[in-house]
């Protein structure tokens, strides 16, 4: 095959390379351990976790199974409140609105097709003798006739948080809603035809209501257990009762008369006149019992940290779940990397977790305040901490063992790193708010306004191109380029940057920079408008793909990474999911339209080797795990597309140009036996 035509095969490699990646094959890596909601019919006990979904477990077999959101089977991981009525199982989300579950087939409701103001905290399910169903969610109360919403009640409009707990009928007919206001003030109400009164404020955040065989009102609230009789409350304390805690979670009556309920440590049995205290063996700090469920004899409790637990004769004992792939779903916000295995590394709010995909075994190592995961050259994983919370600020994970670096260790104890990043030599290098330091072998450079042409110090993101250039994003500043004697600097006032506030830069296999601009005002605001898009800049020319101009959804973007198929993968803030761009054609992966796990991702870890992407899922409080997909990288085949006979080897980039010293990107390499290979340069 002569040269020609090596170059027409080539070419059509390109052609094909040029397509945006589709990712299949989606997997959501989640914990079970949080129950948040635990629900029972005749037959199965439904177990509702936060960021799990929802795991059946037929009562006469044992036989569990799972309904999440990677095969259709749930709308959403998150499971706010669940209810049963006239065989059909309701389920409210914490994200993504009402989902309804009959023989398997699911209806959503959410406020594009239903009506509800937004998809967040759906629950408190009432369903009336006279067909009147009311459904709690954020802000708001709702009627709901099945299909749409049909009247929309404020809780508490001075309220700046607070949505609906649970609604229950009393003895009078009154319809009681539990709340939790931030404010206190409308914490349970009362519906009527009037619409929704706040009715008392007495007690804080009302967390669940039950009716007992009198008729009479109890709320597990954190101010304790209250009986409302229609006329009087009684409140019960640990100061005037044997209650053993205050803030009570969970609360429900068994048929004989007794109330059931979960104050953080403890499950308690209360008869009417004396409490029963069962202590919950906590093994963390953040752990706590927060569900209840009572079916006939047996009780059942959901804890925060280990799942699901039994009252037995022995005490509490946990049910394993199934499907558990992660321990803790809490990732922080910019966390994961991939070690030299394959492995995966996050960082979560009680410690440093790792998945190993082709195992399956996850590790969770307590730690405090870890912020960032990076991968270095060699394969290696580094943890950076908050440089606020500990006297270590990073460490080193080998093969061999760990290597801890404490602030002491270090001229420049006062700084707080922003980012960590290693370049093309696998130098370590620190954006940090008081400049940028790099560390090559054991010395250390450091290059800040004062010794340096970098004029602003609070260096936010780091990124190499293949000519060993830095490129250095500012909250403040700007954009820098440094070449490794001269810094020139990229302003509002001297180029096209929409914005002197940046926050991610990444370079791809063109040598192209791409980067998202922050929003002066609110620059550690993450939203829909609070930054200006995607912009691209090829040392030259400026181009800047924002919600006005282009499919990109979002403005503010939490990370961008690149493919070996040079696609652009961006993690979209504003609850839009991810969006890939391979410079013409735009693609949107959301709960809507594939198996990702949740809509809000804040890092893209991508494992060319492997032809997988992983996406690190964050919420405030509890989390929503991982979600795994495979990329689909057209490259990853090369090596099977084309045989060349040729008695020498040469390697070619993908424009069929002969190279000598192959850059960043892929290549192909003709060999001696007339084979050809792929060839990856980082």
């Amino acid at each position: 095959m002569n040269k020609k035509a090596v170059i027409t095969v080539l070419l059509a490699i390109v052609v094909a390379l040029t397509a945006n990646s589709q990712l299949t094959d989606w997997q959501n890596l989640t914990s079970k351990n949080f129950v948040s909601r635990i629900i029972h019919d005749d037959n199965y006990l439904y177990v509702g976790t936060k960021g799990g979904g929802i795991i059946k477990i037929d009562k006469q077999s044992g036989e569990q199974t799972m309904l999440y959101r990677a095969d259709g089977s749930m709308t959403d991981n998150t499971i706010h409140d669940m209810a049963i009525h006239d065989g059909a199982l309701w389920v409210g989300t914490g994200y993504n609105g009402l989902a309804k579950i009959t023989d398997g087939q699911i209806e959503k409701f959410d406020k594009r097709n239903a009506g509800f103001s937004n998809n967040q905290n759906l629950g408190g399910f009432y369903f009336g003798s006279d067909g009147t169903m009311l459904v709690g969610g954020l802000f708001s109360l709702y009627q709901f006739d099945g299909k749409r919403v049909t009247a929309t009640y404020d809780i508490n409009p001075l309220s700046p948080f607070d949505y609906v707990n649970s609604i229950k009928a009393g003895k009078d007919g009154r319809i009681w809603v539990g709340c939790y206001d931030a404010l206190n003030l409308a914490t349970l109400c009362v519906f009527t035809s009037e619409g929704l009164m706040p009715f008392a404020n007495t007690y804080r955040s009302i967390n669940r209501l039950e009716t007992d065989a009198d008729g009479c009102l109890w709320m597990a609230s954190e101010s304790g257990l209250v009986k409302f009789d229609g006329t009087d409350f009684t409140a019960y304390t640990p100061e005037n009762s044997d209650l053993p805690e205050a803030t009570l979670y969970d609360l429900k009556a068994d048929d004989k008369g007794n109330l059931w309920m979960v104050c953080g440590h403890y499950l308690v049995k209360f008869d009417g006149s004396r409490f029963e205290s069962f202590p919950y063996p906590s093994r963390s700090d953040v752990d706590f019992l927060i569900s209840i469920d009572v079916d006939g004899n047996d009780v059942y409790v959901g804890s925060r940290v280990q799942g699901l637990l039994r009252l037995t004769t022995e005490g509490l004992k946990n049910i394993p779940l199934i499907d558990s792939q992660l321990i803790d779903n809490s990732f922080t916000l910019f966390t994961g990397s991939l070690d030299r295995n394959g492995i995966f590394y996050g960082a979560t709010i009680n410690g440093l977790q790792t998945y190993n995909m082709e195992t399956g075994e996850a590790t969770l190592t307590p730690m405090s305040q870890t912020a960032q995961t990076e991968t270095d050259g060699d394969g290696d994983v580094w943890v950076r901490w908050h440089w606020f919370s500990t006297d270590t600020c990073l460490m080193e994970i080998t093969p061999t063992g760990k290597n801890v670096y404490r602030k002491s260790d270090y001229p420049f104890s006062e700084i707080d790193m922003n980012q960590i990043k290693f370049d093309h030599h696998n130098r370590l290098w620190l954006a940090t708010t008081k400049g940028i330091y790099c560390r090559d072998g054991q010395a250390w450079t450091a290059y800040d306004k004062d010794n340096s042409g970098l004029s602003f110090n609070n260096v936010t993101c780091l990124a190499f191109d293949d000519n060993d250039r830095v490129w250095c994003g500012t909250f403040g500043g700007g954009l820098f380029l440094f070449d490794g004697s001269k810094w020139t600097q990229y302003t509002t006032k001297n180029s096209p940057l929409p914005s002197d506030y940046v926050g991610f830069v990444a370079v791809d296999n063109d040598n192209i920079l791409w980067l998202n601009c922050r929003d002066p005002q609110n620059p550690d605001k993450y939203g829909l408008e609070f930054g200006f898009g995607l912009t691209r800049f090829d040392g030259t020319h400026w181009n800047t793909y924002s919600r006005s101009n282009s499919p990109i959804h979002s403005n503010c973007l939490y990370d961008i990474k690149i493919d070996a198929d040079n696609n652009k993968w961006m993690a979209a803030a504003g609850d839009i999911g991810i969006a890939s761009f391979n410079g013409t054609d735009w693609h949107t992966y959301n709960v809507d339209n594939s198996g990702i796990a949740f809509n809000e991702v804040t890092r893209i870890t991508i494992d060319d080797k492997r032809d997988l992407i992983w996406l690190t899922h964050y919420t405030s409080n509890n989390g929503n795990g991982l979600s795994v997909a495979r990329l689909n990288c057209h490259n990853t085949a090369v090596q099977s597309i084309v045989t060349l006979n040729a008695a020498t080897s040469a390697t070619y980039d993908l424009s069929g140009r002969q190279v000598t010293n192959p850059t960043k990107g892929i290549n192909i390499v003709r060999m001696s036996d007339g084979t050809t290979r792929k060839e990856v340069v980082k």
